[in-house]
């Protein structure tokens, strides 16, 4: 089996955690790399897993130092880092953990557990002003619901992400890719919302421009 030092990175890019020149260079390497590209498909569920994380998951956690045992003393004061940088820190665990242990096994348990053709619905909208025409095959899965994109007249050279938001005004981003994908493509995504809870997605660029809203069918 093939392998590239660059799947490192797949965690910090499905995420959006890679600033643009490091998005762009990958974006770059990606687009002519079939491992990573095999990789990505397998990681669509890492977003949607990583919004069942509450903060509550980081509290009480064990002490392990064992009794009796004397305490190191402190190592000299290092300047401490801010609150959104212990976020940050706090989000790439997490992401390392999902993608060392959580999501093969979360993957592994659905395909021992679930049918081998989950129900899927397709919603489908085109924009009259950015004349994209969007494709989205929703598929239930036991942490939420699995997204696969084909676009057609997507704007060259612009990232662009997938927002998914519920019945009661809530957000997720399910997903990022850069343009230029042929119609032929899929793009995948995930989100932790059930089907059902789902009110429309919408294709947004980086700078927060809605390029197609796709609502959910009403009958």
């Amino acid at each position: 089996m093939s392998s590239c030092i660059q799947t490192v990175s797949l965690g910090a890019f499905v995420l959006g955690a890679l600033d643009p020149a490091e998005r762009a260079a990958f974006e770059a390497h990606l687009a002519g790399c079939p491992t990573c590209q095999a990789e990505l498909v397998r990681l669509a569920p890492l977003p949607g897993l990583l919004h069942q994380i509450t903060p509550e998951d980081f509290l009480d956690l064990p002490d392990e130092t064992p009794e009796g045992e004397p305490i190191e003393p402190p190592l000299p004061a290092t300047p401490m880092r801010s609150p959104r940088r212990r976020r940050n820190w706090l989000v790439a665990a997490a992401a390392v953990l999902a993608l060392l242990i959580g999501v093969g096994g979360v993957l592994g348990y659905q395909a021992m557990t679930q049918p081998s053709a989950p129900a899927a619905v397709t919603w489908s909208a085109q924009d009259p002003a950015s004349g994209m025409h969007a494709d989205a095959q929703l598929i239930n899965r036991a942490w939420g619901t699995e997204v696969r994109l084909r676009l057609d007249e997507s704007p060259s050279g612009k990232p662009c992400k997938l927002v998914v938001r519920d019945r009661n005004g809530g957000r997720e981003v399910a997903g990022w890719w850069s343009s230029g994908y042929d119609t032929k493509d899929v793009i995948p995504g995930s989100t932790s919302m059930g089907i059902t809870d789902i009110a429309r997605l919408q294709i947004v660029t980086d700078d927060d421009k809605v390029l197609v809203d796709i609502p959910a069918p009403t009958h």
